[in-house]
C-alpha cells in the first residue's frame, strides 16, 4: 500500500506543478482557461473557480489545462482577445515553457529543502590519488583534506564538485589542502585538458581523486569464468589491463569493456609477486546487450567509507545555490541519456515505466521523507526535460511551432500540426508501450 499511495501522491504532486505552471502564467498573459484536470478520462471530482473547470479524473497518470482557441472550438466574440491563438507568439511560447520550468523550479526547491535539512554526505578528504592524473601533477596526496576552492570554504565532496563545476572554461583553479599533519598548502590545479562538457558527475574522476581507497583487489573469482580459467585468484590486485594503468574498479570495466572483444593481458600482484595472465573475456547478456566479462569482483571497505560520511546542513543562500547546481546537473544528465538511448549507447531496457516509477517511489518512501523528496526531485526533473524534447505533442514541440510564428510571422498550418501531432502521439505511446513492456519483463523476472 505504500507503494501504491506514495506512487500516486508523486504523480498527482507533479502533474500539478507541471499544469499549474502552465496556468499561471496563461492568467497573467491574459489568456482564457477552461479546465485544469489532474488525470484524463471520465472526473470523479469537478469543481468550478472564476471561469475554470477544476478536475480530477480518473486516470491519474498526467494532466492537462484546456486553454480558449478558436483552433479547437468556437470563442465568444467579447472574450476572443482571451484565446490563446490570438496571442503574440512570445506569449505563447511563455506559456508553454512555464510547465517544464515549473517541474524544474520544484527540483530546485526540494533540493534546497533538503540541504536546510541536512543531507548525507562524503567529507572532501582524498583517499586516493590516481598517478599520471591532473590531480597528481598539482601536488595532490593521499590523506589531503581540501579545504577551499578559489575563494571559496568546503567541507564535503558534493560542495567540491559544485564549486568546481564553476570553473569549466577556466584554465586552472587554486584549491586549499590541509595534510595528515596538519600542514595547509595551495595546490593550483590545471584544468586546460579538461572540456567544458567534461564538467559532469564524473569530474572528480576525470581530475583523478577519490574519497575512497583504490579498489583493485579481487574479492570474488566467477567458478569457469574468464579469469578463473585464466588464474586470476581472490586477493590478486589488478594493476594493468593490456598496459593500461587500472587505478580502481572503474577502470577494470572500462578497459574490458573497451578492449574486452580480444585477449587481456592482466598485471596482477599477487604476495609481492607480479604476475602477468592472458584472459579471454566471455560475451554475456547486459541489459539487452553483450558484452564482454571477466567475471570478477571487488572488495570493499564499509569500515573506511563510513568514516568519510558526514551530515551536511546549509544555510538558505548555500543551500538555494546547491539546489540550482543539483538540478542543473541532473537535467543535463538526463538528456544525455536521451541521446544516449538514441545511438544506441545505453540499452532501452533502461526505460522504466509506471511499474518502475512505482516501486523507486515506494522504497524512496520506506527510507524516509528526505529520500522520497530526493525523489520527487529527481522525477520532476526527468517531467521537465522530457517535456522540452522537441517532439510534436510535447512542450518542447510547441515551443518550435512558436519559434517558427515568431521568425516568420506566419502560424503551421492546421494541417501540418495535424500530421505532426499524430506522429509525435505515436512515439510517445511507442516509449510508453517499451517501458510497459520493460516493467512486465522485470517483474516476471523478480
Amino acid at each position: 500500500m505504500l507503494t501504491f499511495f506514495s506512487f500516486l501522491f508523486a504523480i498527482a504532486l507533479l502533474v500539478f506543478v507541471h499544469e499549474y505552471g502552465h496556468y499561471w502564467v496563461a492568467k497573467k498573459c491574459g489568456v482564457g482557461v477552461l479546465t485544469f484536470s489532474i488525470g484524463f478520462g471520465k472526473p470523479i471530482l469537478q469543481w468550478k473557480r472564476g471561469d475554470t473547470t477544476w478536475q480530477i479524473a480518473m486516470i491519474p497518470l498526467g494532466g492537462f489545462v484546456r486553454m480558449m482557441d478558436e483552433n479547437e472550438a468556437p470563442v465568444a466574440s467579447n472574450v476572443q482577445a482571451k484565446a490563446f491563438n490570438r496571442q503574440h507568439p512570445l506569449k505563447k511560447m511563455a506559456v508553454v515553457f512555464a510547465g517544464p520550468f515549473a517541474n524544474l523550479l520544484f527540483a530546485v526547491l526540494a533540493f534546497t529543502a533538503c540541504y536546510l535539512h541536512g543531507v548525507d554526505s562524503i567529507k572532501a578528504q582524498v583517499a586516493t590519488v590516481m598517478p599520471g592524473s591532473i590531480a597528481q601533477q598539482a601536488g595532490f596526496k593521499s590523506g589531503d583534506q581540501i579545504t577551499q576552492v578559489g575563494k571559496n570554504t568546503i567541507d564535503t565532496w558534493d560542495q567540491l564538485q559544485v564549486e568546481l563545476f564553476d570553473y569549466a572554461g577556466e584554465p586552472e583553479v587554486t584549491i586549499g589542502v590541509r595534510d595528515a599533519h596538519k600542514q595547509e598548502r595551495q595546490l593550483v590545479l590545471s584544468l586546460s585538458s579538461l572540456k567544458a562538457e567534461q564538467f559532469d558527475q564524473r569530474l572528480l574522476s576525470r581530475i583523478g581523486i577519490s574519497p575512497f581507497a583504490s579498489q583493485r583487489i579481487v574479492a570474488f573469482v566467477q567458478p569457469q569464468g574468464a579469469a578463473d580459467l585464466a588464474g586470476v585468484k581472490v586477493g590478486d590486485e589488478i594493476l594493468a589491463i593490456n598496459q593500461n594503468p587500472v587505478h580502481d574498479w572503474s577502470d577494470v570495466q572500462a578497459l574490458v569493456l573497451k578492449l574486452g572483444h580480444k585477449d587481456l593481458q592482466l598485471e596482477i600482484k599477487r604476495q609481492q609477486q607480479n604476475l602477468m595472465l592472458t584472459a579471454k573475456p566471455k560475451m554475456q547478456d547486459s541489459d539487452g546487450q553483450l558484452r564482454p566479462r571477466l567475471g570478477l569482483a571487488p572488495e570493499s571497505d564499509s569500515a573506511k567509507n563510513a568514516q568519510q560520511a558526514v551530515k551536511v546542513k546549509l544555510g538558505l543562500l548555500d543551500a538555494l545555490h546547491m539546489g540550482v547546481v543539483k538540478t542543473y546537473q541532473m537535467s543535463v544528465m538526463t538528456v544525455r541519456m536521451f541521446g544516449k538511448m538514441l545511438t544506441g549507447a545505453i540499452s532501452p531496457k533502461q526505460v522504466s515505466g509506471p511499474l518502475g516509477i512505482a516501486e523507486y517511489a515506494g522504497q524512496s518512501a520506506s527510507i524516509g521523507w528526505l529520500a522520497y523528496l530526493q525523489f520527487l526531485a529527481l522525477i520532476s526533473i526527468s517531467l521537465g526535460v522530457l517535456n522540452l524534447l522537441p517532439v510534436p505533442i510535447l512542450d518542447g514541440g510547441h515551443l518550435l511551432y512558436h519559434s517558427y510564428e515568431l521568425v516568420t510571422g506566419k502560424t503551421v498550418s492546421l494541417l501540418v500540426t495535424e500530421w505532426l501531432q499524430k506522429i509525435g502521439l505515436s512515439l510517445l505511446l511507442m516509449l510508453m508501450a517499451l517501458a510497459l513492456f520493460n516493467d512486465a519483463t522485470r517483474l516476471l523476472q523478480g
